[in-house]
């Protein structure tokens, strides 16, 4: 045997044996038809070593030899998974009535017009296709909503996107990228999320699916119980204030006790710490104030998988609370080289300039996140951030705003304009907008803490100190901005005492804030104690010696200590 002959392909053998005389005449139909079903095993092969050209080539050649529709929607589907979208549409355009008789071939067109950003004609050729009732197939009607409900976000059409992705989970319940939009966007307010979930039809032995969507309904709402079950009434403030922050590690490195809560009861023991479920738990902590404990459990999906989408925005959002600027300046070294075209990767490029407070380049980095993901949330937030901390309070309220009608079912970002409006001293729009997020979130305790700063600037100190206890109450733990505005208000109106608890509360939680001494000074000043008054605002000013209301408020402290020495040596 010659070397040759083991190079030769078994359609070389075929032809051999057809001989060079009989070329161009001996290809009968049945051997059209074997050539035809040897290029459909190259073309599965190929395809299915994502050898995409080799594919395309031998699809390519199968088309023109058999025009089937099935071999058309294979070479197509070649065409899309080496991403050549604008050769997709040409083709499926050649062969137009294949399409019109081929729900599969309609799907493919409109997911390349997606790609290519055609957003009008993808639209349109949803539509036709919804209106067609020759596909009697659920699911694949369900994946054409989902793609329409995909474009109404894109074009910001959010009702349409809404009813798009519930028709969706009517048609499938096991659309988890519809449930995810509607959830993760916050297109609906929390009692219609639960509703939803509550309605999905799933197999009796998939209810941990339920239990799985409905850890991200547990996160928004900062609560670790069960939201698919009717919550109890809320506990009366407590007026006692902790002896020291409420940590749940007891130990350092101390997670698996933070691994415990819901979903974790209700999931196969396998999947307690799947990286969905853990990333879940650690947007509840976030919710909650926890940052650390956010970090830790995002760190521990993470460390199994570094590239876990649904978890790195937490975990970038924790590591800048904790302000870890090191770690934020890795990750987004990481993402920028491993996913350049992904919204995260830019979304942890800008909250690094933010923390070392180049807000210049932040807002850049933001805006790209923004461009590549119109519908990402935390890019949309953060880039208000960076014009709120530049004083740029328009351009601020622009981001929020747009965030407000892209996420509607959301409360941050009526909180974020109230807020931008109290800084500006707009009290009558920052309470109409605090209102919005109240009703939104009614579980919310920054919400309380806002509304209850807007009363003390309208002078409703009372009405002030009852709902930042109320904030306080609602806090999973104890939060120092919280304790130090509601001592202020209960100095307003003379209940000193109580105010010395909420001061010495926000000094335990942040023992080097010079704002926190000084109101533990004035309230022992006004408590006719000088001497520890004295002690006090000079601890403040040792922190911050540009600290002008410690600075002179000592003075009189010292006066008055001086006369009450005075008339002490009278006596």
């Amino acid at each position: 045997i010659s070397t040759s002959a083991w190079c030769t392909s078994p359609l070389d053998l075929e032809t051999s044996r057809l001989g060079p005389a009989s070329m161009g005449s001996a290809y009968d139909q049945q051997a059209v038809d074997n050539i035809c079903t040897r290029l459909r095993a190259l073309v599965q092969d190929s395809f299915q070593k994502h050898l995409y050209p080799t594919a395309i080539f031998f699809a390519d050649k199968l088309v023109s030899l058999s025009g089937d529709a099935e071999d058309l929607y294979t070479l197509a589907e070649c065409y899309f998974q080496n991403r050549e979208y604008r050769r997709v549409l040409h083709l499926l355009k050649k062969h137009s009535n294949s399409m019109r008789s081929d729900e599969r071939l309609k799907l493919l067109a409109a997911q390349s017009l997606m790609e290519c950003r055609d957003w009008e004609e993808a639209l349109k050729c949803l539509e036709e296709s919804s209106t067609d009732t020759g596909a009697s197939e659920p699911k694949l009607l369900a994946v054409f909503a989902l793609l329409r409900g995909k474009v109404y976000e894109v074009l910001e059409n959010q009702e349409n996107a809404l009813l798009s992705y519930e028709r969706a989970l009517s048609l499938n319940p096991y659309c988890h990228e519809a449930l995810d939009r509607l959830i993760g966007n916050h297109l609906l307010t929390l009692e219609r999320e639960v509703a939803l979930l509550k309605s999905l039809q799933l197999h009796e032995e998939d209810e941990w699916i339920r239990h799985l969507y409905a850890a991200k309904l547990a996160a928004s709402r900062s609560s670790a119980e069960n939201p698919l079950e009717p919550r109890a009434a809320p506990d009366s403030p407590d007026t006692d204030f902790p002896k020291g922050k409420q940590r749940r590690i007891g130990q350092a490195g101390d997670v698996e006790s933070l691994l415990k809560s819901y979903p974790a009861p209700l999931l196969p023991p396998a999947l307690a710490q799947n990286g969905h479920a853990l990333a879940a738990q650690s947007t509840r902590y976030f919710y909650e104030g926890d940052f650390q404990s956010c970090y830790l459990v995002s760190k521990k999906v993470l460390e199994d998988d570094p590239y876990h989408l649904a978890t790195l925005p937490v975990h970038i959002a924790s590591s800048v609370m904790l302000e870890n600027k090191n770690l934020v300046f890795y990750v987004a070294h990481q993402l920028v080289n491993a996913y350049p075209t992904m919204a995260v990767s830019w979304f942890t490029a800008g909250c690094y300039y933010y923390m070392i407070k180049k807000y210049d380049p932040a807002r850049r980095f933001f805006h790209k996140a923004i461009g590549l993901d119109h519908n990402f949330a935390p890019a949309w937030i953060a880039y208000g951030h960076a014009f709120a901390q530049h004083d740029e309070s328009d351009q601020a309220l622009a981001a929020y705003r747009t965030a407000s009608r892209l996420f509607p079912g959301s409360q941050l970002p009526w909180l974020f304009i109230g807020m931008e409006y109290v800084r500006t001293n707009s009290l009558l729009l920052a309470q109409q907008c605090l209102e919005c997020a109240r009703i939104l979130m009614p579980t919310d305790p920054h919400v309380y803490n806002e509304i209850g700063v807007v009363a003390f600037h309208k002078k409703s100190y009372q009405k002030a100190a009852e709902l930042l206890s109320k904030a306080l109450s609602l806090a999973r733990t104890p939060d120092e901005t919280m304790c130090s505005n509601l001592g202020h208000a209960l100095l307003k109106f003379g209940a000193l005492e109580e105010a010395l608890q909420a001061f010495e509360q926000a000094h335990r939680l942040n023992p080097t804030s010079s704002s926190v001494m000084s109101g533990i000074a004035f309230t022992k000043q006004l408590q006719n104690k000088p001497d520890e008054a004295i002690e006090f605002y000079h601890r403040a000013l040792s922190i911050d010696r540009g600290n002008a209301f410690a600075s002179e408020m000592l003075s009189y402290a010292v006066q008055e200590a001086g006369e009450s020495d005075f008339g002490m040596g009278a006596l």
